[in-house]
């Protein structure tokens, strides 16, 4: 009569356990079904291809940037320094690969030049523009602005079989290389929703920028002095 008995409690007590798991497994399920769905966005500058452009290779190097801004979510600032992270609201890739592309493909798109560093492609006998860029700035502010700050370096490389061309730019190589930095406040538009107001700005200060930089491959590529607004050129 006992271990029938004992047999019963345990019976019960099993049972229990099962069904206090299930429980559990049904909260865990729907706490992570509840979770939200990250909204993705990407930088899309408006570009303009430049006519009198006779660049044909340039190689965008990989972008430097602070460790704040490089990650996949967005960041907020307010004026006292004081970062939020967006974890639901993303750009498509971590924010330097994002500015990355986004210069190399403005500036092939204005240029109408090939980057040899995403591409594996070289142009044959032609003059190679290297593009190395560093961001000390893209800072979403106040939701108010974005302050950029962003300085490059533009060199010109020669194929060994056009320094012997009858053509004095590259027998001399004169001027090979450009250094250059900007810095601007790019406007957020209030009355827009928040997060596109954000994204259209951030393509509008790259727009500037990708327009700011592929002057100063012009200007290097005929040898004339870069004269660029709201930075300089040396």
């Amino acid at each position: 009569m006992k271990n029938k008995k004992n047999h019963s409690l345990h019976s019960k007590a099993a049972t229990w356990l099962l069904g206090g798991s299930m429980v559990l497994t049904a909260v865990v399920i729907t706490a992570c079904s509840s979770s939200p769905t990250p909204n993705y966005y990407t930088i899309s500058p408006k570009v303009t291809p430049s006519v009198n452009s006779t660049i044909r290779v340039i190689e965008v190097l990989p972008v430097g940037l602070p460790d704040r801004l490089d990650r996949a979510p967005l960041v907020l600032q307010d004026s006292n320094g004081k970062s939020t992270v967006l974890d639901n609201e993303r750009w498509t890739s971590t924010m330097s690969t994002q500015l990355r592309d986004t210069l190399s493909a403005g500036l092939q798109q204005k240029l109408g030049a090939i980057d040899s560093y995403s591409s594996g492609l070289a142009g044959n006998n032609q003059p190679l523009y290297r593009v190395s860029t560093d961001f000390s700035h893209f800072d979403i502010v106040d939701k108010s602005n974005i302050n950029v700050a962003v300085s490059w370096v533009v060199k010109r490389q020669i194929p060994p079989t056009q320094l012997q061309s009858s053509n004095a730019k590259v027998i001399t190589n004169a001027g090979s290389q450009l250094n250059c930095r900007i810095a601007f406040k790019q406007p957020i538009d209030q009355k827009a929703k928040k997060l596109e107001a954000i994204v259209s700005a951030s393509s509008e200060a790259m727009s500037q920028i990708i327009n700011t930089v592929s002057a100063s491959i012009v200007a290097l590529d005929s040898n004339k002095k870069s004269v660029i607004n709201n930075g300089v050129c040396s």
